[in-house]
């Protein structure tokens, strides 16, 4: 799960400690604190999974110009290859990049 803000839980993986915490009225769960970078990747790496892709004016609000830019910059590679499309506001997937969308998004994730 995510909370909104930057700590994700998940439940443990050991099945037989989480049935003796679910006994004793405990939910077992581990969680991380996401550091700014890696919300940035997770904003980035689901945007580009919807129509609308990823929200320029939502990047510069919540995380700087200087990270829009490198953005507009690193889709500029895959829009010469028609996988992207940016617009003032959007950079979104085209119907060729959506077969590529998880090696563009971990492609992007080098950048930083």
């Amino acid at each position: 799960s995510f909370n909104g803000n930057n700590i994700r839980r998940w439940n443990v993986a050991n099945n037989s400690l989480y049935i003796q915490s679910i006994i004793k009225d405990l939910v077992p769960f581990e969680e991380e604190v996401l550091t700014k970078q890696q919300l940035l990747n997770e904003y980035v790496m689901t945007s580009l999974r919807t129509k609308e892709g990823i929200d320029l004016d939502y990047v510069k609000t919540t995380f700087g110009e200087s990270e829009k830019n490198k953005l507009i910059d690193f889709a500029n590679k895959y829009e010469l290859d028609e996988k992207l499309t940016t617009t003032q506001t959007h950079i979104s997937l085209t119907k060729k990049g959506k077969f590529f969308a998880d090696g563009i998004a971990a492609d992007l994730f080098t950048i930083y």
